[in-house]
């Protein structure tokens, strides 16, 4: 297996990795974060790996991914996480403190959240509702989902009030209702925008959301 260079890994680590020295496991982590990163770029990979990894080898995979957070490649950012590496927090607030881009500051912002509760989060998702809100289609939308209570509920709600993504948050509240449905025209979906700005405080159908919002970050198996 040969990694990249673009990657700061000792060359201890190449070789082995070359020489076909680690675990299956580790060896699977060391070619998608490092080698043919297509998987981990866009999230699919099973995140129940880490817990098949031995004690060493996961010390080493934190390190690894420290190491290369100064690249701000969001699988590389995600990798924090999803080690549960608490120690790269300090690092993932100073690139927070440099970047300017709205989409990469909350990558960062939610990697601080899924390791310690950082409320930048919180400023982070604001700040691109207000400056750009059709940054929330996609990945970025899907992470409100990580606020795990009532304020996931009403950001989400409040994104039906802007155009530019009013039919992915419409979309996704629906979803978490009813669960996952075929690709159909936003007006054609059950639930409209009316409904949900008219029932938000409704102490029964905010239960229900949160619930589902809940449950569906409990069973995730890719972080998302």
């Amino acid at each position: 297996m040969t990694l990249k260079s673009v990657y700061d890994i000792p060359e201890e680590v190449r070789k082995n990795a070359e020489g076909d020295r680690y675990s299956t496991v580790f060896a699977d982590f060391l070619w998608n974060w490092f080698g043919s990163t297509k998987a981990a770029t866009n999230r699919r990979i099973d995140l129940s790996f880490v817990s098949r990894l031995s004690p060493s080898e996961l010390s080493l995979a934190k390190d690894l991914i420290r190491r290369n957070l100064k690249l701000r490649y969001d699988h590389i950012l995600w990798g924090a996480s999803t080690l549960n590496d608490t120690e790269a927090v300090p690092a993932l607030r100073r690139l927070l403190a440099d970047e300017r881009d709205l989409s990469r500051r909350l990558t960062i912002a939610g990697e601080l959240w899924k390791l310690s509760r950082d409320p930048v989060f919180l400023d982070c998702l604001r700040d691109a509702k207000i400056r750009n809100p059709s940054l929330f289609v996609f990945g970025h939308l899907l992470q409100v989902l990580w606020l795990d209570d009532e304020r996931a509920l009403d950001f989400l709600v409040g994104l039906l009030d802007e155009p530019s993504v009013k039919g992915y948050a419409l979309s996704l509240l629906n979803e978490l209702e009813y669960g996952p449905h075929p690709t159909v025209p936003s007006g054609k979906l059950p639930h409209q925008a009316d409904y949900y700005r008219k029932n938000r405080l409704d102490p029964q159908f905010r239960a229900v959301v949160v619930s589902a919002i809940q449950k569906r970050n409990a069973e995730s198996k890719y972080g998302w």
